[in-house]
């Protein structure tokens, strides 16, 4: 590989990794927001009756949707992007370098072992990963 294709690769790696980052941006709010141990903004009670005539409170799970709705009243839809400037430092240069390592080792392990073999690609992985 040239090294202008090294280069168009990190290029297109790093713009798909930020693509994928914004796309994904509000499901990871949605899910920290479930993951929180104060989910006071997505808690709703259900009133139960009792024979007696008394009421019990219980809490029910929010789920992803009704957490999403939440969000989107109570603090507008720029609050689903929170985070998404630090995953952009983090994430996008991680996954661009990670797949550029991991396409020289997959062509220099073509050599050696049957081209695009399982083995190629795994022993690729493994040391694009140890890279990071």
């Amino acid at each position: 590989m040239s090294q202008r294709d090294t280069l168009v690769h990190l290029f297109a790696r790093r713009c798909g990794s930020t693509v994928g980052a914004i796309l994904t941006c509000p499901l990871e709010v949605v899910k920290t927001q479930l993951q929180s141990p104060s989910v006071t903004l997505c808690i709703s009670e259900v009133h139960l009756n009792t024979m007696a005539g008394a009421t019990v409170n219980r809490v029910v799970s929010p789920g992803p949707i009704h957490c999403l709705k939440v969000i989107l009243e109570k603090e507008g839809p720029r609050s689903l992007f929170r985070g998404l400037g630090h995953n952009l430092v983090g994430v996008a240069p991680s996954r661009a370098i990670y797949f550029v390592a991991y396409s020289n080792c997959k062509e220099k392990l073509n050599g050696v072992f049957d081209p695009d073999s399982t083995q190629v690609h795994m022993i690729s992985a493994a040391m694009a990963g140890l890279l990071l």
